[in-house]
């Protein structure tokens, strides 16, 4: 529905201003070629920069959430050494876990919000701890690397959370939106009136200059694509707990 409806904005947008450039121009300054160059040059640097720097988060994040959840489907299947009854309550605080990422659709609900999963899973290791071993040795070897486990999952929380909080600064969007208001009235003093290409080109340019600071903002709010970053992991996770995979 978003995508749905940022299509028609935008295409009403390069509708609006290709009709406003058909109509009238605002001057045929001499100077218009050489705003427009520079403008263009320090938009395009800037931004360039932004959305690779927010790529780069979206990527560690999505590294992160798939680690995650990969030691949480790990956790489940091993609990299994000590018994169906641990292995149930295992089962119950990671499932809740999920449930929860699943019931607001938010990939980050647990870090924005205050969590317990991971001091559960901490005293469930404790409880299986006083169960004896069933002489192979692998609930001993398992305890030791859920141990190891417990501390990277706390580790990679605290990532997600910086990680998280590592957005575009006010002060930077200021300036790109500054950059972006220079760099369309430059584009409007370029002679186009009563000229259909050169208007629908100049509409099609200043289209592009808005849809670039919308695609930042959806990078710098960590949506862009979300449902693939962590709603469809957080589903695998249940499905493996329910036996579908």
């Amino acid at each position: 529905k978003y995508n749905n409806m940022l299509f028609f904005i935008l295409f009403f947008i390069f509708m609006a201003l290709s009709t406003i450039y058909y109509s009238t121009t605002l001057s045929t300054g001499e100077f218009s070629n050489l705003f427009l160059s520079i403008s263009t040059f320090l938009f395009a640097i800037f931004t360039g920069f932004f959305i690779s720097r927010q790529g780069q988060r979206y990527s560690s994040i999505r590294n992160q959430i798939a680690t995650f959840d990969g030691m949480m489907s790990t956790f489940y299947r091993n609990f299994v050494y000590f018994g169906k009854a641990i292995q149930t309550k295992a089962k119950n605080i990671i499932e809740n876990h999920y449930k929860i990422i699943l019931k607001n659709q938010a990939w980050d609900y647990h870090f924005n919000h205050k969590s317990d999963t991971i001091i559960k899973l901490n005293e469930l290791l404790l409880e299986a701890g006083r169960k004896k071993d069933d002489g192979s040795g692998l609930s001993v070897s398992f305890l030791r690397e859920a141990a190891r486990m417990v501390r990277d999952l706390q580790i990679i929380r605290k990532k997600m959370i910086l990680l998280h909080q590592e957005d575009v600064p006010k002060f930077q969007w200021v300036l790109l939106i500054f950059l972006a208001i220079i760099l369309l009235i430059s584009v409007s003093m370029i002679p186009s009136q009563a000229q259909f290409m050169g208007s629908i080109l100049k509409g099609a340019f200043g289209t592009c200059v808005v849809l670039i600071l919308v695609l930042l903002r959806r990078f710098d709010d960590l949506n862009f694509f979300e449902s693939t970053i962590g709603e469809n992991s957080a589903q695998d996770i249940l499905d493996i707990i329910k036996g579908k995979k």
